[in-house]
């Protein structure tokens, strides 16, 4: 199972060209790999278009998952960058995906695809893990909310 999350997000990765670009990790780190915000500010979406989608529609938690964050990324490195075909896709997973936390990751992502500027510490820091990014996420949507409800 890991090494095809592992295949998925090398495809995500290779298709935007971050794979040499990612952040160096200890050999026996099974955690995936980071890529700087530099690195998503020079990649073209155009080309990668096609590689997101398929992975967006995998059947692999971890791959959906690896590929929201990637679009994420990628929307706050580059807030004028869009792909209808993405935005469409990400708003299905929204209301079709396999599990609540594809669902609500794929909701957190819609939210930025919408409103970047609102993200923009998040898109400046190197977080870890998957879960780390889409939690310090939930935290600046949670805080914008109850913000705006004052």
């Amino acid at each position: 199972m890991r090494a095809s999350i592992w295949l998925g997000l090398a495809v995500v990765l290779s298709g935007a060209g971050l794979v040499a670009q990612v952040t160096e990790r200890s050999a026996g780190d099974d955690r995936s790999p980071i890529a700087r915000l530099e690195s998503y500010r020079e990649c073209d979406l155009q080309k990668l278009e096609a590689r997101l989608l398929i992975s967006l529609g995998h059947d692999i938690e971890g791959v959906v998952v690896g590929a929201l964050r990637e679009v994420a990324k990628i929307k706050l490195a580059q807030p004028a960058c869009t792909s209808d075909r993405i935005v469409s896709e990400v708003e299905d997973l929204v209301r079709k995906g396999a599990t609540p936390a594809i669902r609500y990751k794929a909701y957190l992502t819609s939210i930025v695809l919408s409103t970047p500027h609102s993200f923009a510490r998040e898109g400046e820091t190197e977080f870890r893990t998957d879960e780390q990014f889409f939690t310090a996420l939930s935290r600046r949507l949670e805080g914008l909310a109850l913000r705006d409800a004052r």
